[in-house]
C-alpha cells in the first residue's frame, strides 16, 4: 500500500493545528495572551534540560529521548533558552503562535520550530501511537525527497509514505496495533537504506520517529517517548 504525501504541506513558520486559547488578566486590565508549546527533545549530547521563554523556566528536567507534555507560555515574538544545568544548549528568537501547536526539535543541529500537521492529538489507549519527526539540517542536496517504509504488526504489510527532508515537520499521530515497527528511510523510487530504526510501542504508548541529517548529508534516526 502507498501513501503519499503526507508531510509535503507542512509550514517552516508555525504548526497547522488549532488548539483552543486562554487570556490571562494583568493590573493594568489588559490581557496576555498565551500559546500551546512542545518540546521534542533527541540531541543526545545534551543531558536533562530545561525550556525558557521570555525568561520564565516552563518546562523543566527533560530528558533524552523525551518529547514534553503540551505546556502553556506566553505568546509572540519571545527569546527562549534551552539549558542543561547553567550550560546554554541553544536559543533562538521566535513568535509563538497564539493559535497554533508550536512544536520545538532540539537536535545535535540546535534547536528549530516544526510546522504540526493537523490532527485530532488524540492518544488512543489500545492502539500504538506513532508520529514522525523531521529536523532540517543545513545540507539540503539530494537525496532529499524520501519514501519512508514503515513495517507494522498490523496490518501486515509495509506502508510507504512520502518525506520532504528540506521541511522541519512535526507529522499527526497514526495508530497502530502495539507490537514491533521498523522504519526505513530511502531516495524516492530507489532501493537503498540511509537509515532505519526499529523498536516497540506498547498500548496506550506514544513515540515519535525524528529523521535528522548531518552537515555531510548523511541521515539518522532515533525514537523519543511523548510524555
Amino acid at each position: 500500500m502507498r501513501i503519499r504525501p503526507v508531510f509535503y504541506a507542512a509550514s517552516l513558520l508555525l504548526a497547522t493545528a488549532a488548539v483552543t486559547l486562554a487570556a490571562c488578566s494583568d493590573d493594568d486590565g489588559g490581557s496576555a495572551m498565551t500559546a500551546d508549546l512542545r518540546l521534542v527533545h533527541a540531541d543526545a549530547s545534551a543531558g536533562t534540560v530545561d525550556l525558557q521563554v521570555g525568561g520564565a523556566t516552563v518546562i523543566h528536567d527533560l530528558a533524552y529521548g523525551h518529547a514534553s507534555a503540551v505546556t502553556r507560555v506566553p505568546g509572540g515574538m519571545q527569546h527562549v533558552v534551552i539549558r542543561s544545568g547553567t550550560t546554554t544548549v541553544a536559543e533562538l528568537d521566535t513568535d509563538i503562535s497564539e493559535t497554533q501547536l508550536n512544536s520545538l526539535l532540539l537536535s545535535a543541529s540546535g534547536v528549530q520550530v516544526a510546522g504540526v500537521t493537523p490532527d485530532t492529538g488524540s492518544v488512543a489507549t489500545s492502539r500504538a501511537n506513532i508520529r514522525m519527526v523531521n529536523v532540517v539540517g543545513l545540507n539540503t542536496e539530494d537525496p532529499n525527497v524520501l519514501d519512508v517504509k514503515v513495517s507494522a504488526p498490523a496490518p501486515d504489510t509495509v506502508m510507504t509514505f512520502g518525506l520532504d527532508t528540506r521541511i522541519a515537520s512535526y507529522g499527526p499521530l497514526m495508530y497502530f496495533d502495539p507490537g514491533t515497527f521498523t522504519f526505513k528511510f530511502q531516495p524516492e523510487g530507489e532501493a537503498s537504506v540511509l537509515t532505519q530504526v526499529s523498536f516497540d510501542v506498547a498500548a496506550g504508548e506514544t513515540k515519535d520517529v525524528v529523521l535528522e541529517r548531518a552537515a555531510d548529508g548523511s541521515y539518522s534516526a532515533s525514537v523519543v517517548l511523548e510524555e
